[in-house]
């Protein structure tokens, strides 16, 4: 199977993790920027991002 690790990092977090991901599963790793093929190509596509600040949740 072919498998992508696309990712985007603000501070670098998500990239380790997205690199230990890559490696440990086999997958091939892209930042988004870097990433120009077709997904269509890939049978497994992991999507990674930073959460900051979505893990609070609003009182309204």
């Amino acid at each position: 199977m072919k498998t992508a690790v696309i990712y985007w990092s603000g501070t670098g977090n998500t990239e380790q993790m997205a690199n230990a991901i890559a490696e440990a599963s086999g997958a091939e790793l892209y930042s988004v920027s870097d990433f120009s093929g077709d997904i269509a190509d890939y049978d497994r596509i992991a999507f990674g991002c930073s959460a900051m600040g979505d893990e609070v949740l609003e009182e309204s």
